[in-house]
């Protein structure tokens, strides 16, 4: 890590790293310790970790949050359990406490939830916003749309741009903060400078032999400008940059 900060940032310090996986939980021990020597000694800014929640007990979030831990996005499937069973194979009770532990920890957080339409529906998204304005209506809530493409089984279709808009609106009966569109594009309320910074952004994935590619995130989709096939690694992906946000991911 520190050698691709070297070699991407020269000695500027990274403004943001992400960690996502696979899932970055599952090895508890691990995920504390990158969390602090990405801290500490590759000096990154602004530290997200991307999770299930499934594993993030009240003791772990605080210990996360001593270490350095600055924000999580916590992806809560499904409300209904026979949902989340179906879904993932696992109750969902763990995860959904995971969104209490968070708001008591004043964590900056926030949840998404992918819309798949006939199996995460629009009741499904109201009902998941309707439990967490029970914890704090402020917090932040995004719905993804379901993307065939980039999944294993091709369980539902797509859904359509009027789609989002209406479970966003139904979110918005509970919760002041939500947004619909794409995992990888902020669309919360933004200051104009904030706004003029998320137009474009640009990330170097950096692989562990050190090849890479080049990705550039634009309104409207993206543009790989070098790609190189990533191998086999206990790190399978590292995004650096020196102006905008990172993410590391695990395998």
């Amino acid at each position: 890590m520190e050698k691709s900060r070297r070699a991407y940032t020269n000695s500027t310090p990274l403004e943001g790293a992400i960690i996502t996986g696979g899932e970055p939980t599952l090895d508890r021990g691990f995920l504390l310790d990158l969390v602090l020597n990405l801290k500490r000694r590759v000096e990154v800014k602004h530290i997200t970790l991307s999770t299930n929640g499934y594993l993030l007990d009240r003791d772990y979030v605080m210990k996360l949050k001593e270490a350095g831990l600055d924000e999580v996005k916590l992806d809560i499937k499904a409300y209904n359990e026979q949902i989340h069973q179906w879904y993932t194979g696992m109750p969902n009770r763990p995860v959904l406490m995971a969104a209490r532990y968070l708001s008591e920890s004043k964590l900056d957080f926030r949840v998404e939830t992918v819309l798949m339409p006939g199996i995460v529906d629009e009741e499904e998204i109201e009902r998941i916003a309707a439990f967490l304005a029970m914890i704090d209506s402020g917090i932040k809530y995004k719905i993804v749309k379901f993307a065939p493409g980039e999944a294993r089984e091709k369980v539902a279709r797509r859904p359509g741009d009027e789609e989002i808009e209406r479970a966003v609106n139904s979110a918005l009966k509970y919760l002041r903060n939500v947004a619909g569109g794409k995992a990888c594009v902020q669309q919360f309320a933004l200051t104009s400078t904030e706004s003029r910074a998320e137009e474009m952004k640009k990330w170097v994935r950096v692989y562990p032999d050190m090849k890479t590619e080049t990705i550039i995130a634009k309104p409207g989709g993206f543009e790989v400008s070098y790609y190189t096939k990533h191998i086999n690694h206990f790190f399978s992906q590292c995004y650096l940059t020196s102006t905008i946000p990172i993410a590391l991911c695990t395998q």
